[in-house]
């Protein structure tokens, strides 16, 4: 499992933690560890979430982002639009092709790189209307990072490898996008790309830290790799979808020879003799971690969904604290109301009230 540098340290620095927690204090790098817990071994994360937040600023700065970022998710899709008018394919009649649960992964793996000081922009491919496209410039306005949004904005192109799909499937114009971008998201922080991906990506020059690709298509992911790999730093990490569970994964965490993305990299990776590993997120999503080095660990799904899960319960925990509250006061103002009632019908109030009315009429008493 991957967890931001600053909490690593603070785990180190403790002898009992570092000793309690060694499979955490043994990380030595981004993607890197010698002893992984079992998929099952919540206890770092459990530490986090009770006592850690308390004793160290690292964590609590931690799930806070992964709190709030993950209720700002949420709040977009609740209100971003949800019908594409323009349907031409029974799986774009939805506006949103990603959720939220699936891009928190995004989100927490951005943020480890931050504290790793990876460098580099981040690049949607295919962004459709622009929803994970809203969600991700939010990371990128905390993080400081730019937004390439990326997309012909006329659809997908034409392709020979799948008969599935056809060209101006999942179209989202650039004004539509832009548009939503403003509304839901932060547009200060995101870059336009217009235009196939054959030739818009020709000359690309700016350092990445993270490709996601949302391309559906064979030859676009071939496009794709073929001209921002080289510009992806060390550590940098390509998220894609199209890539299921059950279908595009090896058991040894590599990618199988299928159809669109996973086929594209399957073959890519080979003829550039890259090692790399691959693991399936959700929502049929998943991760690609080119490397050079021996060992490798990559982030841990169970280990994401606790986090993310257990954070978002404790925001359920406030809100519901927050109904009680607010129960509470209304329970307080109806009871002082029926105490005022009583006291309107007592004599010494219908008394004051009658002086009032008689100063009021002599005009010695003002309103």
């Amino acid at each position: 499992m991957i967890y931001p540098k600053n909490i690593i340290e603070f785990v180190k620095n403790d002898p009992a933690l570092r000793e309690r927690f060694s499979h955490v204090a043994g990380i030595t790098s981004l993607n890197t560890t010698t002893t992984p817990p079992g998929q099952s071994d919540f206890s770092f994360e459990e530490y986090m979430l009770t006592k850690g937040h308390t004793q160290s600023r690292a964590i609590r700065k931690y799930l806070h982002f992964i709190a709030s970022t993950y209720s700002i998710f949420n709040e977009i899709f609740q209100y971003f639009p949800k019908e594409n008018q323009n349907s031409t394919h029974k799986d774009d009649v939805s506006a949103i092709g990603t959720a939220p649960f699936e891009l928190i992964y995004h989100a927490m793996y951005l943020y480890c790189l931050d504290s790793w000081g990876v460098k580099g922009d981040v690049i949607e491919c295919g962004t459709y209307k622009g929803f994970s496209a809203c969600c991700l410039s939010w990371v990128c306005n905390y993080l400081e990072r730019r937004l390439i949004v990326a997309d012909s904005f006329e659809g997908l192109p034409e392709n020979s490898t799948d008969p599935y799909y056809k060209k101006g499937d999942f179209c989202g114009q650039i004004d539509e996008v832009r548009a939503n971008i403003e509304d839901f998201g932060k547009i200060e922080q995101v870059d336009f790309l217009k235009g196939f991906y054959n030739t818009s990506l020709q000359g690309f020059d700016r350092p990445l830290c993270m490709v996601w690709m949302d391309v559906d298509l064979y030859e676009s992911t071939i496009d794709i790799l073929t001209n921002l790999l080289p510009h992806l730093t060390t550590d940098g990490v390509i998220i894609s979808h199209e890539l299921f569970a059950d279908r595009d994964f090896a058991d040894n965490d590599l990618l199988k020879d299928t159809i669109g993305p996973s086929r594209a990299m399957y073959g890519f990776f080979a003829e550039q003799g890259m090692t790399y590993q691959a693991i399936p997120l959700e929502n049929g999503s998943g991760l690609v971690v080119p490397y050079t080095a021996d060992e490798k660990l990559l982030m841990s799904c169970d280990h994401v969904r606790f986090l993310r899960d257990h954070c978002r319960q404790s925001d359920t925990v406030l809100a519901q604290q927050r109904v009680e509250l607010e129960r509470d006061i209304g329970h307080w103002q109806h009871e002082v109301e029926k105490l005022m009632e009583i006291y309107r019908s007592t004599a010494d109030f219908r008394c004051k009230q009658a002086i009032k009315t008689i100063l009021g009429k002599l005009g010695l008493r003002k309103e």
